[in-house]
């Protein structure tokens, strides 16, 4: 392991100061365990417009947290900070496996269900999390816990759960509506 991942990481490393490192740890203990995801889908539950969105990110969030771990147990590979130990740590290193990082998988799921399942007309409401994503993604990076073939992969996975839920949860809504079922 290393190569031109390792250098990449490296040169993140020269980023590094109060600030960033203040809303680097920030943004990845808001994709940690998936709470903010979950609280985002608790907002859009609670209108009848956007509940669909809600559900697709339930629904996607739960197969990254299941996805993750599979996979995570098949490939084995360890973190940066284990392969590189000369760098220091600025956050509590998490344990467990590399590949893909879970909090990208979670953070990209959430942002596409939201963008699919919302579509382009409320592009408002959906972009920040789009942002929020890429945030907590680079902050696994520059918390020297993932590799970038890490982030890829969860960004990826994520997009493919997401997208692929929001389809699942609409064509459910389609079929309930179709059979006089109550709007969801």
């Amino acid at each position: 392991m290393g190569g031109w991942e390792l250098d990449a990481l490296h040169a993140i490393q020269g980023l590094h100061g109060p600030a960033p490192d203040a809303l680097m740890v920030t943004a990845s203990a808001l994709g940690s365990h998936s709470l903010i995801w979950l609280v985002a889908a608790a907002a859009l539950l609670v209108s009848r417009r956007t509940r669909t969105a809600g559900v697709a990110i339930l629904v996607a969030v739960a197969a990254a947290e299941f996805a993750v771990p599979a996979i995570k147990a098949v490939v084995m590979r360890p973190r940066p900070y284990m392969v590189d130990t000369t760098v220091a740590l600025i956050a509590p290193a998490p344990g467990g496996w590399s590949f893909p990082s879970g909090h990208t998988t979670c953070a990209f799921a959430c942002a596409a269900a939201m963008a699919v399942s919302l579509g382009r007309a409320r592009w408002k409401l959906w972009l920040p999390v789009w942002a929020l994503a890429a945030t907590v993604a680079f902050s696994r990076l520059y918390l020297f816990v993932h590799w970038p073939s890490d982030v890829a992969a969860g960004v990826a996975l994520g997009v493919a759960l997401g997208a692929a839920s929001a389809l699942l949860v609409s064509s459910w809504v389609k079929v309930r509506q179709g059979r006089g079922g109550e709007r969801a």
